[in-house]
């Protein structure tokens, strides 16, 4: 009964604010469901990261219809158009930057595997690894047993890179580039440079949040590897706009104990999670759930965000 009646609020995770011509993971939201979203949150308790941790830390009372607005990854989308309709509309929200690629020009592993995979003129009919493990596979539409759809092979590869270091991405990237002969990386996926980073963090109603150096799946790697993914990602980010860094959000959601360890030892006051649910007060600090916001109109997200309001834990 207490679960049943207690405040609820949702944390809104986004990514792009974008109209690629193919999304698998449904990370994009056109600017114009992005404002028809804005328009609906006019209505809501939209608060900032810093005031979450004020509810969480018992320092304030959390009011009814509470929402967070977060993004992940540091796309330069977000500077040229979630930026602009977040200022008109008067909502805070919080970035948190993968700090590897900031300024760098080039695609994330996985846009890079959706263009090589999906956006590919002609797949070779036959792929062969050998790292991490030799395997081979036949590439086409057909439904056959064995044969992979080129939709089929991204999410196979997506799961081999995630597994990997960085340092081996690039290779790896590359010798698939080559293989499927399409080397053109978009601008369009590339991240935020530093001068549109401090301008983003120049308007009080923005946070900068840490999202680590090169976005690995934390749980995969060992105590040591996450705390230096972590900590250059916060030192990169004090050292460039000044602010302490006080929130962080998993990779891909992934955390394990030894990740929260962290969390405490270098006195992080959030840190967020992407699984699906709603927070309380009572909320742990260091696995805060959010919701995934798609690419809906404003009838469909005013539906989304009532049914997450109501959820019962």
């Amino acid at each position: 009964m207490k679960n049943k009646f207690a405040r609820r609020g949702v944390v809104l995770m986004y990514h792009r604010i974008a109209k690629p011509i193919s999304d698998p993971w449904d990370l994009a939201v056109s600017p114009e469901n992005f404002e028809e979203h804005l328009k609906v949150l006019k209505a809501y308790n939209v608060i900032s990261v810093n005031e979450l941790a004020d509810i969480l830390a018992q320092k304030s009372k959390m009011q009814t219809n509470t929402v967070v607005v977060t993004f992940d990854d540091g796309y330069r989308d977000n500077y040229l158009a979630a930026k602009p309709l977040l200022e008109k509309y008067n909502i805070p929200a919080s970035f948190f930057m993968t700090t590897g690629s900031i300024g760098k020009q080039k695609e994330f592993w996985w846009d890079a595997l959706e263009r090589i995979c999906l956006q590919s003129a002609k797949l070779p009919d036959k792929l062969t690894l050998e790292e991490p493990d030799k395997i081979s596979w036949d590439i086409g539409n057909s439904d056959i047993i064995n044969v992979l759809s080129p939709l089929d092979l991204y999410l196979k590869l997506c799961d081999i890179v995630r597994k990997m270091p960085a340092i081996k991405h690039q290779a790896f990237i590359k010798f698939l580039e080559t293989w499927a002969n399409n080397i053109n990386e978009r601008p369009a996926y590339f991240t935020m440079d530093e001068k549109e980073l401090l301008d983003l963090q120049s308007n009080k109603l923005f946070t900068i949040g840490a999202h680590t150096v090169t976005h690995p799946f934390l749980p995969n790697f060992s105590c040591d590897y996450q705390k230096k993914e972590i900590q250059e990602s916060i030192n990169f980010l004090k050292d460039l706009t000044g602010d302490e860094i006080n929130y962080l959000a998993y990779p891909h959601g992934g955390h394990n104990q030894s990740t929260m360890d962290i969390m405490s030892q270098l006195n992080l006051k959030l840190a967020f999670t992407t699984n699906a649910a709603c927070f309380t007060s009572k909320t742990y600090a260091y696995t805060i759930p959010r919701f995934q916001v798609k690419n809906w109109d404003g009838d469909t997200f005013v539906a989304e965000l009532k049914n997450w309001m109501n959820q019962i834990f």
